[in-house]
């Protein structure tokens, strides 16, 4: 499993690739819009899920998140914020294969949403 990160807090970036490398996954980590949308334009067939920040200077992560998906339209994605949001803050656009992860999070509750978006939900016999 291969994640691309976007987030503009260091500690962020450092703490999900922690997790996640831990959890078996390869990370790619980009500490703004520009740069993880180069990466994701540079590693695209090589990238299983996008995880990004919603409030980042310059492009939002809604914005580096429609620009993503015009590359690979099916892309999973999580996004992510320390300010209260739901699901009814999701555009309309962006709601589809996309997850919300509210900040912080702790490091089983980014492992789980990123295994039941990469596997699928658990299902009973």
């Amino acid at each position: 499993m291969r994640v691309l990160v976007v987030d503009d807090e260091e500690i962020i970036l450092s703490l999900a690739q922690k997790i996640l490398t831990r959890a078996g996954c390869e990370t790619f980590l980009a500490d703004n819009g520009v740069e993880g949308l180069n990466l994701f334009s540079q590693n695209h067939e090589q990238i299983d899920l996008v995880i990004l920040d919603i409030s980042m200077e310059g492009l939002s992560g809604f914005d580096v998140l429609r620009r993503i998906r015009r590359i690979s339209p099916a892309i999973p994605a999580i996004v992510s914020s320390g300010h209260p949001f739901n699901e009814d803050d999701l555009p309309d656009d962006l709601a589809t294969n996309t997850c919300l992860l509210q900040k912080p999070y702790r490091s089983t509750a980014l492992v789980n949403k990123v295994l039941e978006i990469l596997r699928g939900p658990a299902r009973v016999p």
